[in-house]
């Protein structure tokens, strides 16, 4: 944040911090398409974290007030999902739900037995709203962040973007829990691969494999690829976070 402030009271007496955000804090501010009266979280150089209003937005420049110190940032972790796209709308349902659990970057792709962008949006057109679900998502939860939503891609592209410890989600009876192999690991980046209904090919899990990844299980439980991609980013960043 740039700029100076003053102390003013609220109407019950409580310490308020009025404070103009300008160059790169105000264009951060704009990723949020905030109204004035909105609250939302913000960050300052020390990573304490606070909540604050928007009073009135300028060009160039935004006048708010911060109300609250909600501590600070508690992990460091960052979680990148590699999601195969899903029918219907649970893609938006994955984005919703992992931008709450804390994710990263998400990155759609095409493998073997899921469908296109094209199909998708054929049927019915929404990936184009993929960014204000995570924007949503975001202010639900009060993330001072907003998780990526990268172009849709090819497999082989995605895997390309696997960075830190990189982990596929298998249903293989052989393949260790997850809970057990993040065990003792201190890795701060973690890139989850999550299959389409069915899974991927053998040919596939090849490919992630020569890539770095690790087959890795939730359990013996068959799940839904949204139920699984939910599930591995809440026990990533549950076991993972500081």
């Amino acid at each position: 944040m740039t700029g100076h402030g003053e102390i003013r009271l609220d109407s019950k007496g409580a310490i308020e911090k009025a404070l103009r955000l300008e160059g790169p804090a105000f264009d951060s501010l704009l990723l949020w398409a905030p109204r004035a009266g909105a609250a939302f979280t913000v960050i300052d150089s020390d990573d304490t974290l606070f909540r604050a209003r928007l009073l009135e937005l300028k060009e160039g420049s935004a006048d708010i007030v911060i109300f609250e110190e909600v501590g600070k940032i508690d992990s460091s972790l960052e979680v990148i999902l590699l999601q195969a796209l899903p029918e219907k709308e649970r893609m938006e349902l994955i984005i919703q739900k992992t931008t709450e659990l804390g994710v990263t970057a998400i990155i759609p792709f095409k493998s073997e037995k899921s469908i296109s962008i094209g199909e998708r949006d054929a049927r019915q057109r929404k990936s184009h709203k993929w960014d204000e679900v995570a924007l949503k998502a975001a202010k639900q939860s009060r993330r001072p962040d907003i998780p990526q939503i990268l172009p849709f891609r090819s497999f082989k592209d995605t895997l390309t973007h696997g960075r830190g410890l990189k982990i596929l989600l298998s249903e293989r009876p052989d393949a260790v829990g997850l809970k057990e192999f993040l065990r003792g690991k201190k890795d701060r980046t973690v890139t989850i691969l999550v299959g389409p209904e069915g899974g991927f090919t053998e040919k596939e899990v090849e490919e992630a494999t020569e890539a770095g990844f690790t087959p890795v299980s939730l359990g013996k439980r068959i799940l839904r690829t949204e139920t699984a991609a939910i599930v591995a980013v809440g026990i990533v960043g549950y076991e993972m976070g500081e």
